[in-house]
């Protein structure tokens, strides 16, 4: 064996590359694109002022609150880590991500969320149901997930406007592979299905 193929994780995060790759998979978790992404969608209601908060709340209750749940029961040793790095633990998490989102899709089937952001969510909670059904057998990649998703959900939103998801899509994946949370299988499918349901969903809802 090479040092390449021997090298740890671990010691794999502690070089320059390493460390990019690393700041790569912080920076890009799918609760923290997903959140960005609904806000920006909400921006074009025809009432931004008032359906940005369409956006806030998709991002509480789909991302923002699940993901703090993640956070304390990794720290508490709950968890194996707040990327649920075990497929073991992925299932229950995505089925409270998936109650959560449901509650909040009520709230905004309420307050009048535009279409925008309701296609939005349409990919999300594809995307969840599949790492539901996946998971357990499988680890497939959900940063890999989010950002095809967020790629093709961007360029139909904003055009070339959405250009930065598409550049930063190559180095989340490769991120996942280098770190080794995931092979390159894993990351391919992941990115596929993203894509996939993410963009049938928007094209379906929103037209």
């Amino acid at each position: 064996m090479t040092a390449a193929t021997t090298t740890l994780p671990a010691e794999r995060s502690s070089t320059a590359v390493g460390r990019v790759a690393r700041s790569a998979t912080e920076i890009a978790q799918p609760p923290l694109v997903l959140s960005f992404l609904l806000i920006l969608a909400s921006l074009l209601g025809d009432r931004w002022m008032v359906s940005i908060w369409s956006g806030i709340v998709a991002a509480l209750f789909i991302c923002l609150v699940p993901f703090a749940v993640v956070l304390i029961l990794a720290k508490r040793g709950q968890l194996t880590d707040h990327h649920v790095g075990d497929k073991k633990q992925r299932r229950p998490v995505m089925l409270w991500t998936l109650g959560s989102s449901l509650i909040g899709c009520a709230i905004l089937s309420i307050i009048g969320a535009p279409q925008p952001v309701w296609g939005l969510i349409g990919g999300i909670l594809c995307g969840i149901v599949a790492l539901i059904l996946v998971s357990p057998i499988w680890k497939i990649s959900g940063h890999a997930m989010t950002l095809g998703g967020a790629t093709v959900s961007a360029v139909l939103m904003f055009g070339w406007l959405g250009l930065p998801f598409v550049v930063a899509a190559p180095l989340v994946c490769w991120s996942r592979v280098y770190l080794r949370d995931h092979s390159a299988r894993q990351v391919i499918a992941g990115f596929i299905t993203g894509v996939v349901a993410f963009g049938a969903s928007y094209t379906l809802i929103v037209g």
